[in-house]
């Protein structure tokens, strides 16, 4: 092999490789660069999850090699045309470089599927999934909720504190999405791509692929099985009034107060910030666990529910109202003297079946 591509190209795919800085298994710290016609396919992998690009370059001679990625990327941070070869020796310029080569047999090719073509709008989908956070990670107990979850209508994330949800016109197998490869989704969910299942066991989908132009992105998926969101949400007690609040002031009002929802070393005692959110003959404010600070935020009632004093999480809130795409918003407080009770938040005018925060009260 020998091709010739800007450094420029290279490094911008370098930026997308999933190849493990350190692995047991050393030939998937590599990426495999295989060169034919006009163009080289760069290709990455860690083996749950694959990255490949079809670069534009100029090939001398066809062919394929194994190159350590941790070593082409400084090379490809400076400018100008890099020269590769499938014996390890790369160029840029008058400069010449060594890059370890693996045998390109030994490569873990990834399995054959029957792809499906999943017809959700890429960028409806990934407006869904900025608004669905939470997904939890590995470190979590309750095995069916890791990921995030593409499902019965619904994509939707949970730590099992707290549960974000939106609808969407997906009734196919159930797509979940390991939290680690959200991010990297979101970056191929653009205008054109095309998303596709693969490996599918009854309604439970085992491979997620995105094309979008010259790249392709595939995820091995966790198996989930489904969980009837809907009726976690209806089984929650809230308040079935809701206050109409202007989500700025309260946003901002929630950020300033953060300090001293950890004061005294409660954070540590108890493991997390504590916030009380209350609301008193119309009038909303932000109190500590003794309420001996306080800030009131006068200008963020449009229209006042029951009064109201419950705590939670103020990270959870802020993330919340950061994903809700409206200055207004409901919120239903927790209702008293229930055991799973529970913050609702949607947009004022949205539907609550559709979108909305579930975020479980703390108990002071």
């Amino acid at each position: 092999m020998h091709a010739t591509i800007d450094s420029s190209v290279l490094a911008s795919a370098l930026k997308l490789s999933v190849a493990p800085t350190t692995s047991p298994h050393p030939t998937i710290m590599h990426a495999r660069v295989q060169a034919d016609g006009d163009s080289l396919v760069f290709e990455t992998t860690d083996t749950a999850t694959y990255m490949r690009h079809t670069l534009p370059c100029v090939v001398k001679e066809p062919g394929s090699a194994l190159l350590r990625v941790s070593l082409l990327r400084p090379i490809a941070s400076a400018p100008g045309e890099i020269i590769l070869r499938d014996d390890g020796k790369v160029s840029r310029g008058r400069s010449n470089f060594k890059v370890p080569a693996a045998d390109v047999e030994a490569w873990p090719e990834e399995r054959e599927e029957s792809w499906q073509t999943v017809t959700i709008d890429p960028e409806i989908l990934a407006a869904a999934i900025k608004s669905a956070g939470y997904a939890a990670n590995d470190d979590t107990i309750y095995t069916n909720i890791r990921g995030l979850h593409i499902d019965n209508g619904l994509v939707w994330g949970s730590d099992g504190v707290s549960l974000s949800y939106v609808a969407v016109n997906y009734t196919g197998p159930s797509i979940t999405v390991p939290d680690g490869q959200v991010s990297r989704l979101l970056g191929m969910l653009q205008e054109g791509a095309k998303v596709e299942i693969g490996a599918v066991n009854g309604d439970i989908a085992g491979v997620l692929r995105v094309t979008n132009g010259q790249q392709q992105l595939s995820i091995r998926l966790l198996g989930a099985k489904s969980t009837d969101i809907r009726g976690i949400v209806k089984a929650s007690s809230y308040a079935s009034q809701h206050s109409s609040i202007k989500r700025d002031p309260l946003w901002a009002a929630v950020k300033r107060f953060l300090p001293f929802a950890s004061i005294l070393g409660e954070s540590k005692a108890k493991g997390l910030p504590v916030i009380v959110l209350a609301m008193v003959n119309g009038e909303l404010y932000l109190a500590d666990r003794a309420e001996e600070n306080r800030e009131v935020i006068s200008d963020a009632v449009l229209s006042a529910g029951p009064d109201f004093r419950a705590a939670l999480d103020p990270r959870r809130l802020i993330s919340a109202l950061a994903a809700v795409g409206s200055n207004v918003i409901a919120l239903h407080a927790p209702e008293k003297g229930k055991g799973i009770s529970s913050w609702l938040m949607y947009e004022d005018e949205g539907d609550p079946d559709a979108t909305a925060h579930l975020i479980v009260q703390i108990n002071l």
